[in-house]
């Protein structure tokens, strides 16, 4: 699982995480107090981690899966990045 942060506007990062996973779960097992943390499969069928904090995103996965989502189109067509 490979780390790679990034930054991004609220409204294109919210797009971001609905196109990104699959599944969610708790993030139980991860210990971080000062940021948003989502867990969960995604569409690949690869485990991966969001951390959103004030300042950058770190991705925690495989790199194919967030560079599909930051270099794609929005499957739903109905924001600006569609």
């Amino acid at each position: 699982m490979k780390e790679i942060a990034f930054s991004r506007p609220a409204d294109e990062l919210s797009c971001i995480i609905g196109n990104l996973f699959a599944t969610l779960q708790p993030p139980c097992d991860v210990k971080v107090s000062d940021a948003l943390v989502i867990c969960g499969m995604t569409h690949s069928g690869s485990y991966a981690r969001l951390i959103v904090k004030k300042d950058c995103c770190i991705f925690q996965g495989e790199p194919a899966d967030l560079a599909a989502v930051l270099n794609g189109r929005c499957p739903e067509r109905r924001c600006r990045n569609g």
